[in-house]
């Protein structure tokens, strides 16, 4: 089967997948009560909550920050994993959408201050594929209202904003272990809490019970990711349609779950792997960010000052899709995908939730139309690269060129 590459990576090592089996099977001690020390030191947490995914652990947050600013409706990028707004959802809150900047999927701070000054006192912030946003800016913006920010840097593992990691940033902050996550454990999420985010009334504690089934469905997650999760062997499964790899759906939030033990052995038996992974990325990110620095005829997104970008995978504008490569199958083979499809204003199930239809993100709307992504993951050899690189270089913006 021809090789094919994975748009991005989050690597399993066999010490890993040994430490799940052990857990999965209910062998040896529990090991998340480390992992919630350790995520405390590491990201400065003065309270960690782990939890079955991200996107429970963003419910948990929402959750929470409804208790601290009453009947005030929330703030969502309108550009942004789909799982956000169903966290949002499940959290019944009322929401807005604000806009994001194409040339550096940060928030739109006009578009973010319109929503302040109608009394929106809570955003989520969610930093694309590891690009940092302004968080100077974010929270001067912010304390001018009263307001405050839920970090969700569930793509952000490698990132830094002025040498801090992001998921160090907010007074709420939470991660994600996910497939495709730059840190993963098959599955799980955390919570941190800290400052004034600490002194608030303290989330409710996820359903604790998790049966042996729950294990092992978290193991063979883990399993699959091992055996499938390479650049050989990847083409099987993204073949099979109805494994929907590369395509964002909406799914709603299920209530907020334990971390399982399984996930938690995995994410501590990667760490040091993950670690490894990051610099990799980081400096495949830079040579491509480099190699196209005078590429005019792409929307080559780039980082805010001060900010180190973990390129969970690189994003780029492409104004034709796939129809501006010569070769639309050579870009997918090299792992070039599509973004997200669409502004959370088109779900139904977040329009439900939303105080106002009036609002136009501009922003959002272009990246939903023109927004791809490529790989940085280490499995991306020099050759691969520079077979990337040179595939964006000849890149036709437009039909007549």
């Amino acid at each position: 089967m021809r090789r094919r590459q994975l748009p991005v990576h989050s690597p399993v090592t066999p010490r890993a997948v040994c430490s799940a089996v052990l857990q999965a099977l209910g062998l040896g001690h529990d090991p998340r009560p480390a992992m919630a020390a350790r995520l405390a030191r590491d990201h400065a947490a003065e309270s960690v909550t782990l939890s079955g995914s991200g996107t429970e652990a963003l419910q948990l947050a929402i959750r929470l920050a409804r208790r601290r600013v009453g009947n005030s409706t929330l703030a969502l990028p309108a550009f942004t994993c789909f799982d956000v707004g169903a966290a949002a959802v499940a959290a019944q809150a009322r929401l807005r959408l604000y806009d994001v900047d194409p040339a550096t999927l940060t928030p739109d701070l006009g578009s973010l201050e319109r929503l302040l000054k109608s009394g929106v006192r809570a955003v989520v912030v969610t930093p694309l594929y590891g690009l940092p946003v302004d968080w100077d800016a974010m929270t001067a913006l912010l304390d001018r209202h009263g307001a405050f920010a839920i970090e969700d840097a569930a793509q952000g593992h490698g990132a830094m904003w002025r040498g801090q990691p992001l998921g160090r940033l907010g007074v709420m902050s939470v991660l994600s272990f996910g497939r495709g996550k730059g840190w993963t454990g098959g599955s799980g999420g955390a919570l941190l809490l800290r400052g004034g985010g600490a002194g608030c009334v303290r989330p409710n504690a996820p359903v604790a019970t998790r049966t042996r089934f729950g294990e092992l469905n978290v193991l063979h997650r883990i399993a699959a990711q091992w055996a499938l999760g390479r650049p050989a062997v990847y083409a099987l499964p993204a073949a099979l349609p109805w494994l929907k790899l590369s395509e964002t759906v909406y799914r709603d939030a299920p209530p907020p779950r334990a971390m399982t033990r399984t996930a938690s052995a995995c994410i501590e038996a990667s760490r040091q792997v993950a670690e490894r992974e990051a610099v990799a990325r980081r400096e495949n990110g830079r040579a491509i960010l480099g190699a196209l620095a005078s590429a005019s005829q792409l929307g080559v997104v780039q980082p805010v000052p001060n900010a180190t970008p973990g390129f969970l995978r690189f994003p780029v504008r492409l104004a034709r899709g796939l129809r501006g490569f010569a070769s639309a199958a050579e870009a997918l083979r090299l792992g070039v995908v599509a973004s997200y499809p669409s502004t959370l204003a088109t779900v139904p199930q977040v329009r439900a939730c939303m105080d106002s239809l009036d609002d136009r993100w501009p922003g959002g709307d272009e990246l939903s139309r023109t927004l791809f992504t490529a790989p940085t993951h280490s499995l991306l050899t020099v050759e691969e690269r520079n077979e990337l690189i040179q595939l964006l270089l000849s890149y036709r913006a437009s039909s007549g060129a």
